[in-house]
C-alpha cells in the first residue's frame, strides 16, 4: 500500500510528537543523562538527531538556530571564513590574531546537538567565545 503525500506529512508530524514526549518526559527530574533509563536516553538522542537536520526544531536547544542546527553551524563557519578574509585584506595582514579569533568563533564549539543537550544537562555551543589572545587555554 503507497502512502500519500498528506499521509506522510502526518506520519512524520507524529514521529517528531512521540520523540518530543518521550524526550521531555522527565525533564523535571533531577538526575543527570548518564543516570536516566536507556529508553529515555535512546530518545533524547533520537530527538537530538532530528533537531540536527529539521527546520525549527533545534529552536528550543539552540534559539539563534532555525535552519536545523548542522546547517546553521556550517553558515557560521562559512560566514566566518568570508570575515576573516575581510579582516586580513581590510588590515593588510597585520592582525593575524583577530583572525584567528574570529575563525575560532565560526569553527569551535559543538557542530552537533546530542541527547545530553536535550536532556538540559549541557548547552550547545554555537559561537563560543574568541580564543585567549595568547593562545593557550585558561
Amino acid at each position: 500500500m503507497l502512502m500519500k503525500g498528506g499521509d506522510m506529512r502526518g506520519l512524520g508530524r507524529s514521529i517528531i510528537v512521540a520523540c518530543l514526549v518521550m524526550g521531555l518526559g522527565g525533564a523535571a527530574e533531577a538526575v543527570t543523562y548518564d543516570e536516566r533509563p536507556t529508553a529515555q536516553r535512546v530518545g533524547y538522542t533520537a530527538l537530538a538527531a532530528i533537531m540536527n537536520i529539521v527546520p525549527i526544531t533545534a529552536a528550543p536547544v539552540a534559539p539563534r538556530c532555525l535552519p536545523g542546527y548542522i546547517l546553521c553551524k556550517a553558515f557560521f563557519a562559512g560566514f566566518s571564513v568570508v570575515a576573516a578574509g575581510e579582516q586580513i585584506v581590510l588590515s593588510g595582514g597585520s592582525d593575524m590574531t583577530q583572525t584567528r579569533a574570529i575563525l575560532h568563533r565560526g569553527f569551535a564549539g559543538d557542530w552537533l546537538i546530542t541527547g545530553r543537550h536535550v536532556a538540559g544537562d549541557a548547552q550547545p555551543d554555537l559561537m563560543p567565545e574568541p580564543a585567549p589572545a595568547g593562545g593557550s587555554a585558561p
